[in-house]
């Protein structure tokens, strides 16, 4: 009987079937037991099961025998023996014949099954079918229902059944047999079910008086034990698992208990003495031998805990779970020593570890054979690793106890003793020719090589595989214990590489006291080795542990001493070690420079603070910070001109300047311990999103985490994590910081290292060294910190200054300058500077009288550094141009530059003039105004204006008895006037006019000339425009909101090609409103008859108001006759220039009265 996943040929070692008693025609039942037996385990059944537990599906199997009617009836608390099910068996179809025999014997039958308190049964009449009586009329009443009619009632009908034989017609008797195995699977577990429901009541009663004196565990055992076994017979194998784990916890609670109060009389039986530790044989088959012990109550503990951790991983090989046998087995060799321990059981020496170890062994090898075909394999092996470290450990505790570890004599005769006690024991091996764990364990404690060997195998084979399912921590303890076997085997370099693992790994998970104590482990290694290197770095790495006592940092501290000087003072090279081991740096801080940038031939300092761990002061020979050169990017040029000119090699510009262009140009002057700490990648956050989906009906489906890097895997720790950069290669110290002979203290240190720079350009500090004596302490923590300084060569630079920077260069008059000249970071000889400009400027010392375009400098000798200022005078023309803004240019030509710098330079004139034309009738007027556009504050005096005119005699309006005029930048302008004497009847030609006037700062007595040309072109008065505006018809005066009537009176005053004339009335909307036309063509052919043009306006409001305005245009009409000439196809205006058109009535006002008052007044009633 299995579970539905089982198969009946897999049910190893199941021994019992429930039993089924057949009565009856005995031989009848013979000729269809075998394919009875045969059909009941090829299908489940469901076992429907009270007090509401889970149904199971199970198999069932079943063992037939004769029903015996004198046997006495076994007790219902022997599930396993008793019959389960009682079956009667008939083939009879005359209904005579069962009247007169059969009827009797069925009922003797029912009454001795219910005179024993039997109700599970059935009677199965076995029919023969046969062809020829098929035809016949069928019986009213046949057999089975004659026998229902006299034995069955309401509730067993069900159990009375008919079926064909299928030995005589098989095909006819398929449907009926089906059914007939189906009642015996239903039946049968109806009746285990009331069984086991009887059965658990029994066993809860008894569990309740285990507190009784009388109470006996091992009673209780096999009666519970009895249920795990028809589960087991039944296919529930977790459940039998059950049974089999609250005996193994009420034996535990019973020993724990023991220890602190009255031990009950049965315990006394797990206290006798040990005799037997064989191995635990993990098979499906019972024990029989070590039940029996505990039936018989000669079993002892080691005996119990065997029996009972076979029968639980019995069932669980069944269930196919060999991770969970391999973790049993670990708390149950850990539970039976504490319980042999409190119990007092007395026993050999090892011959726990012996059991132990078989346990461990043969849980592996059970373990490796369920796995090999079932994918439990990676669960297996992650338990595996543990077993096989117990197994190791007690494999070395049995070692200890026989004198089979390396480095101890040979075994006495009281060890060799045990060694025999120890494998009797163990009993015999398996009949089978393989080795078994026993015999391998045998083996191992015959000899000190065979022990060797197998203790290497498995501690190998544990270390490996803790590796490979990640417990690295677990590997490495190994690891240490390989290296203490290999040790004291005398192969130190295979111990060493253990060692060197483990403190690599105690170090970076932050274990130091681990960490400390194999470091002492592995300078004993190193000493044993003579390997001097290893050692005096162990030395000085213990010395400098915290960790440890501070005898022991002082004995290290010495011992790394005379080291040095014994072994080491010979050697031409230093020991390279880890500066990181022995001194922890805090800070690395470059002093600025006096002049902020560095310049080469110049002391650079770095300070570097670090604190040393020695217990003791330390004389420090050199320390020590490599140099490393980078290339910067280029950045970008710059064209933007200045006043200004500069040549050097770097700019000294700051670092955070340089982002803009590469992140490797950024520089630091200063590093802390924290900024150099790395950055572990297990802690940086992960890419995880929150992410809900929706079903179609908009409700909530599921929530998932999802992560968004999935081209990232997870590694291994001990392999991806950041692990710091070995300092065992010594970088190249030619150009470097340093200081020499420093005395280094305990805790925080300071020291000042010192480099000339020789050499322009970027460098970063790179590598520290501490060298003491033959001992050189490495470290590449400032590598890649970007913790560096930029060296430059400052060369000779040459500006050209204002003396007022704030002011701008005016030309006309002289300007005061000075030429820079800065040595750099070198010395100058006595030179001179070739300055040359251009046309119109000029420039001379302050002591010379005239200026010239070339003038040559003279620059004095110069210390590094040292700035030379030459004052200069330079006077740009005042050009007779109407600019705002005058451009020269300086050339310098000097001996420390290769080409000729150009510097541009910006003049502004004083001042600026404009001119206006101005008409009176026929008369014209020149006025002219004068502003200074320099943008700082001056002031000018003017005197002695003059307009002079080719062709055309001016008349001076301006006073005569005034003093000068002045302009200034604030705003202040000046204005002078004149007349043009001219015929006015004649059309004047073009007049090119000259203004001049004498100028000077207020501050200078020197005048000079100020000259503005300009032309004048037509001004001839062409037109007169006369306004008049009169009352309209029937009134006197212009009133308001009355049409009156606006008269234009234009006449030709002088000869003009343009005949044709639009006039336009441009009326302000607010004060007049133009009824009918704003616009017309005029016509003037004469010049001597004027025309007349007569507007409707309406004054909208009273008072003085001015006439509105008249524009006159030219109208050239469109070409409609010739359109090769160059005129419009549509007509245009355009305008007359100004002084062509004279309005005569431009300023003029009229009176408009108010509107009249109505005669007649509104009366409201």
């Amino acid at each position: 009987m299995k579970g539905v996943d089982s198969l009946p040929s897999d049910r190893e070692g199941m021994t019992n079937k429930p039993v089924v008693t057949c009565a009856g025609d005995w031989n009848l039942f013979c000729t269809l037991e075998a394919p009875l037996v045969a059909a009941i385990p090829q299908d489940s059944c469901e076992w429907r099961r009270s007090f509401g537990r889970i149904n199971k599906f199970v198999y069932l199997e079943a063992s037939f025998i004769k029903y015996n009617n004198n046997e006495k009836p076994q007790s219902e608390l022997n599930l396993l023996k008793r019959p389960i099910f009682h079956i009667y068996w008939t083939d009879c179809v005359d209904i005579e014949f069962y009247k007169t025999t059969l009827r009797e014997d069925i009922e003797g039958w029912l009454k001795q099954l219910e005179k024993n308190n039997i109700t599970d049964w059935m009677l199965v009449l076995v029919e023969t079918y046969d062809i020829r009586k098929t035809n016949k009329l069928l019986p009213r009443t046949t057999v089975l229902d004659k026998i229902k009619s006299d034995f069955a009632v309401k509730q067993t009908e069900d159990r009375f059944i008919s079926v064909i034989n299928p030995i005589k017609s098989e095909a006819r008797s398929a449907d009926s047999w089906r059914t007939l195995v189906a009642r015996v699977r239903h039946f049968i577990l109806v009746a285990y079910n009331k069984a086991i429901n009887k059965f658990e009541e029994h066993m809860r009663e008894q569990r309740e008086k285990r507190n009784d004196s009388e109470w006996d565990f091992c009673k209780y055992f096999t009666l519970q034990e009895q249920l795990a076994f028809v589960l087991e017979m039944l296919g529930l194998y977790e459940e039998a698992l059950v049974q089999y784990d609250e005996l193994d916890a009420l034996f535990s609670q019973f020993v724990l208990n023991s220890h602190v109060t009255e031990s009950p009389k049965w315990l006394e039986t797990f206290k006798q003495p040990v005799t037997s530790w064989q191995a635990v044989r993990l098979t499906a088959l019972i024990p029989q031998k070590l039940r029996d012990l505990i039936i018989k109550k000669k079993a002892s503990l080691l005996d119990f805990r065997s029996y009972l951790f076979q029968r639980q991983s019995a069932m669980l090989l069944r269930t196919f779970k060999p991770s969970e046998i391999a973790s049993r087995c670990l708390s149950t060799v850990h539970n039976t020593s504490v319980e042999l321990t409190l119990l007092g059981a007395s026993a050999a020496d090892g011959a726990a570890a012996c059991w132990a170890h078989l346990a461990c062994v043969e849980t592996l090898r059970a373990c490796e054979r369920l796995a090999a075909t079932n994918t439990a394999l990676d669960a297996c092996t992650a338990m595996n690793a543990p077993l096989l470290h117990n197994a190791k450990d007690k494999l070395h505790e049995l070692g200890k106890l026989c004198g089979l570890l390396p480095g101890t004599p040979d075994p006495t005769s009281e060890q060799l003793h045990l060694v025999v006690m120890l494998s009797a024991g163990m009993g015999d091996s398996e009949p089978n020719n393989q080795q078994s764990p026993t015999d391998r364990l045998k083996e191992a404690l015959c000899s000190k090589t065979s022990f060797q060997q197998y203790y290497l195998e498995l501690a190998e084979l544990a270390m490996g595989t803790y590796k490979h399912i990640g417990w690295l921590r677990f590997a490495r303890h190994i690891g240490r214990d390989l290296a203490s076997f290999y040790s004291e085997l005398g192969e130190c370099s295979k111990a060493v590489v253990f060692l060197t693992d483990a403190l690599r790994s105690y170090e970076e998970q932050k274990w130091p006291d681990l960490a400390a104590q194999t470091r002492l482990e592995l300078v004993a290694a190193a000493k044993k080795m003579n390997d001097v290197d290893r050692y005096t770095k162990l030395s000085a790495r213990i010395a400098s542990t915290v960790e440890l006592e501070i005898l022991v940092r002082n004995f290290y501290y010495e011992e790394m001493w005379k080291s040095m000087r014994e072994n080491l003072a010979e050697r031409q090279e230093s020991v390279l070690t880890e500066l990181n081991d022995c001194f922890k740096i805090v800070s690395a801080t470059l002093v600025p420079s006096e002049r902020g940038v560095y310049i080469t031939d110049n002391k650079i300092q770095v300070r570097l603070v670090f604190d040393s761990n020695f217990p003791k002061d330390i004389l420090c020979n050199r320390a020590a910070i490599s140099i490393e050169r980078y290339e910067k990017k280029t950045p970008a040029k710059n064209y933007k001109t200045d006043l200004s000119a500069s040549v050097s090699v770097a700019s000294p510009k700051k670092s955070k300047e340089c982002t803009d262009d590469s992140e490797t140009n950024v520089v630091f002057t200063e590093i802390r311990l924290d900024d150099l700490k790395p950055k572990d990648p297990l802690l940086h956050p992960m890419h995880i999103t929150s992410k809900l989906h929706y079903k179609e009906d908009k409700t909530l489906q599921k929530a998932t985490v999802e992560y968004q890097n999935v081209k990232a895997p997870l590694k291994r720790s001990d392999s991806s994590k950041y692990r710091k950069p070995s300092a065992t290669v010594r970088n190249n110290f030619e150009s470097s910081f340093t200081h020499n002979d420093v005395v280094i203290k305990p805790g925080q240190n300071e020291i000042i290292l010192e480099h000339v720079a020789n050499k322009c350009g970027a460098f970063r500090l790179g590598q520290v060294s501490l060298l003491i004596d033959k001992l050189e302490f490495l470290s590449n923590v400032l590598i890649g910190s970007k913790l560096g300084y930029d060296v430059e060569t400052k060369v000779v630079s040459v500006y050209l200054n204002k003396v007022e920077p704030k002011k701008d260069l005016i030309a006309g008059l002289e300007q005061e300058m000075e030429l820079v000249v800065t040595s750099g970071s070198s010395k100058i000889e006595e030179s001179s500077i070739l300055l040359k400009t251009s046309t119109g400027l000029n420039a001379r010392f302050p002591s010379d009288v005239l200026g010239s375009r070339e003038l040559t400098v003279p620059v004095p000798a110069a210390e590094p550094f040292h700035t030379t200022r030459v004052p200069l005078m330079l006077y740009a023309n005042l050009q007779p141009r109407r600019e705002k803004s005058i451009e020269h240019t300086v050339w310098l030509t000097c001996p420390w530059w290769e080409s000729v710098t150009e510097v541009p330079l910006h003049f502004s004139p004083p001042m600026v003039a404009t001119w206006q034309l101005l008409t009176s009738n026929t008369r014209k007027f020149v006025q002219v105004t004068v502003k200074s556009t320099v943008a700082h504050f001056t002031e000018f005096i003017l005197s002695e204006p003059k307009l002079e005119c080719d062709g055309s005699a001016m008349s001076d309006l301006n006073p005569k008895c005034t003093r000068d005029l002045m302009v200034s930048s604030d705003g202040t302008t000046a204005s002078f006037m004149w007349e043009l004497l001219k015929d006015p009847l004649v059309k004047a030609k073009p007049l090119k006019a000259t203004f001049t006037v004498l100028y000077r700062p207020v501050t200078e007595d020197i005048t000079r000339t100020f000259t503005c040309p300009f032309d004048i072109q037509d001004y001839t008065t062409l037109f007169v425009i006369r306004t008049k505006l009169e009352p309209g018809k029937g009134s006197d005066f212009c009133r308001a909101s009355q049409v009156c009537s606006l008269q234009l009176n234009i006449q030709r005053v002088n000869e003009t090609e343009y005949t044709s004339l639009m006039y336009e009335v441009l009326a302000d909307q607010t004060m007049w409103a133009v009824l009918g036309r704003t616009a017309g063509v005029l016509t003037m052919e004469n010049s001597g008859s004027p025309q007349s043009v007569s507007l409707d306006v309406m004054p909208l409001g009273a008072g003085f108001l001015p006439l509105p305005a008249v524009r006159l245009s030219k109208y050239i009409a469109a070409n409609t006759k010739d359109p090769k000439k160059d005129i419009s196809p549509h007509p245009r205006l355009e305008p007359f220039s100004p002084g062509q058109v004279y309005h005569a009535s431009k300023a003029k006002q009229v009176h408009v009265l108010p509107p009249a008052q109505k005669d007649h007044a509104d009366i409201v009633v």
